[in-house]
């Protein structure tokens, strides 16, 4: 059984970086699986920073990632959402998993690497064994196709040691995970290398028309490496030919920035509009966003129960 799950923190609202780079590819996995999960990483959210400003919203902003998600193209039929914190046999997993991994591995994971380090910026133990609840994640639900973005790529790398590790030592077998890694990194209005929210240099996904002509009016035409922006935009929308013409022509001072942040308006308002309208729609009803994370959290916790079950057996905890 082809099982695919991906993840996301609910810290805030989604931009076109995060569809075209991370919700679309889970998508496009569609076709090939036989069940779908989507982890709302609640309990992930806190790692970087543990404090009331973080979990003062969770509930509404698990619901607000569900109605981005499906809004965007995820089959409620067909995917499985979840919040972390609705499944506590993933924080037993997590325990035993985090005994079969050393500091060291965790310190070399790139995710760690890319934190900005500080003493007003200490890492949390839940910061560095981030890597080993997404491990608990993806064992807990037997997930055999892992949908993740290049930088994180590591995280099953390490889950598939894991596994190893207690293949060689209790003969454990469970579904060895592969990854499914998304390159696509799309580059901020302003030209930095990548779409980020605390940047403030994003196209926010809930935007319509007007906030869209609003966001690209001062958008860098090329960024410091020397990628053409509305170029790398509309490829990624589909319109190649389209954005290598305008990159051209850009070069050439065949047309003007002006003239290719309207065409680039135009590509951006017949995709984000509609996912804007439809996210509007899915958020007057709250009972029904939180029926689908009442239903995920009941799967997922039948499958969390079994494979703690094979766990418990296999290190023998489980009494004669």
């Amino acid at each position: 059984m082809l099982r695919l799950l991906t993840s996301a923190p609910p810290t805030g609202p989604l931009h076109f970086g995060h569809y075209r780079g991370a919700v679309a590819p889970f998508v496009n996995e569609f076709p090939a699986a036989d069940e779908a999960y989507f982890t709302i990483a609640d309990l992930h959210m806190l790692a970087p920073r543990a404090d009331r400003t973080v979990t003062a919203h969770v509930p509404d902003r698990c619901r607000a990632l569900v109605a981005e998600c499906v809004a965007s193209g995820v089959d409620p039929d067909r995917c499985f959402f979840y919040r972390q914190s609705d499944v506590p046999e993933l924080s037993l997993i997590h325990t035993v998993l985090q005994n079969l991994v050393t500091s060291d591995e965790l310190t070399r994971q790139a995710s760690f690497l890319r934190r900005e380090p500080g003493p007003d910026n200490p890492a949390s133990l839940g910061l560095l064994a981030w890597p080993v609840l997404e491990s608990a994640d993806i064992i807990g639900t037997g997930a055999t196709n892992v949908v993740i973005g290049e930088g994180n790529a590591g995280h099953v790398a390490l889950c598939r040691s894991i596994l190893g590790r207690l293949d060689a030592t209790w003969g454990t077998t469970l579904p060895m995970p592969v990854a499914v890694v998304s390159t696509l990194d799309l580059p901020g209005l302003d030209g930095a290398p990548k779409m980020s929210r605390s940047r403030g240099n994003t196209v926010p996904l809930r935007a319509g028309t007007s906030e869209l002509h609003r966001v690209l009016a001062d958008m860098a035409m090329w960024t410091a490496d020397g990628r053409c922006v509305p170029e790398v935009y509309l490829d990624s929308l589909g319109h190649t030919d389209e954005g290598s013409r305008i990159a051209g022509s850009l070069r050439a001072r065949t047309v003007t920035p002006a003239q290719a942040r309207e065409r680039l308006l135009a590509a951006l308002t017949e995709t984000i509009v509609p996912i804007a309208d439809r996210i509007t729609e899915l958020e007057k009803d709250p009972a029904f966003l939180d029926s689908l994370l009442d239903r995920g959290a009941e799967r997922v916790r039948g499958l969390a129960t079994d494979t703690l079950r094979v766990l418990r057996g296999e290190l023998g905890f489980t009494r004669g």
